[in-house]
């Protein structure tokens, strides 16, 4: 299985030594960014490595949700009743355990890359994606009223591929959806503004965890808001 679609351009980068600096230095090869400013890059999608002993996000929501298997969780009615939306589930009630984690992870690798973070989403948005039912209509979050220059980052706590991943366009306008195949410790950083994402009908065998957040890059300190 290819670790993501052919038909979309990703840059693949892991979570150690000067990402920024590499970050820069790829996109300048590319002719994508002048002057060393990553702002004229921010349509590139950006695949990211993380170690999950440092950010243990997997273990700590097996433990909240009480499953050894998160690809299972279709299989708990506990885990069904308490899932009510993205914001209102067990993992959301238990975000504070993981917060200072889920802080560091921002610090650690968007600041890194992008530079100084102006505010990010948080708590995040956590979804479940269960076997045999659909997640999310296709769209891009401007049809949502959400601000041109905020970037989106989707975090599987899962591996995902096929139709219990995330959906996405090659480019605004271009409607040529593709899942993201991705494995745990992987995160996707894309311009959820104006590229249009979704998902479908899980057909396969493994539900899907996983969160999402928006950030936006500017002037710090980074500041934590609801979004």
């Amino acid at each position: 299985m290819p670790l993501f679609s052919s038909t979309i351009p990703y840059l693949k980068i892991s979570l150690n030594g000067d990402i920024r600096s590499y970050f820069k230095n790829l996109v300048l090869a590319n002719g994508e960014c002048e002057n060393g400013n990553t702002s004229n890059a921010l349509m590139t999608k950006i695949l990211l490595d993380y170690d999950i002993q440092r950010y243990n996000f997997h273990d700590w929501a097996r433990n909240v949700l009480g499953t050894k298997e998160l690809e299972n969780a279709h299989c708990s009615r506990n885990i069904k009743n308490l899932n009510r939306s993205p914001t209102v589930n067990q993992l959301a009630e238990s975000f504070s355990d993981i917060s200072e984690k889920y802080h560091s992870l921002i610090s650690d690798f968007l600041s890194e890359i992008y530079g100084e973070i102006s505010t990010y989403q948080s708590p995040p948005s956590f979804r479940f994606h269960y076997i045999g039912l659909g997640c999310s209509i296709f769209h891009s979050d401007r049809d949502f009223g959400v601000e041109q220059g905020r970037m989106n980052v989707w975090v599987p706590l899962t591996d995902v591929w096929g139709s219990n991943s995330l959906w996405i366009e090659s480019e605004e306008g271009a409607g040529d959806y593709a899942p993201v195949s991705m494995h745990l410790g992987q995160a996707l950083i894309f311009d959820g503004v104006n590229i249009g994402h979704g998902s479908k009908i899980n057909t396969t065998s493994a539900s899907r965890i996983s969160f999402d957040f928006r950030f936006e890059p500017g002037p710090g300190p980074a500041t934590p808001t609801s979004y």
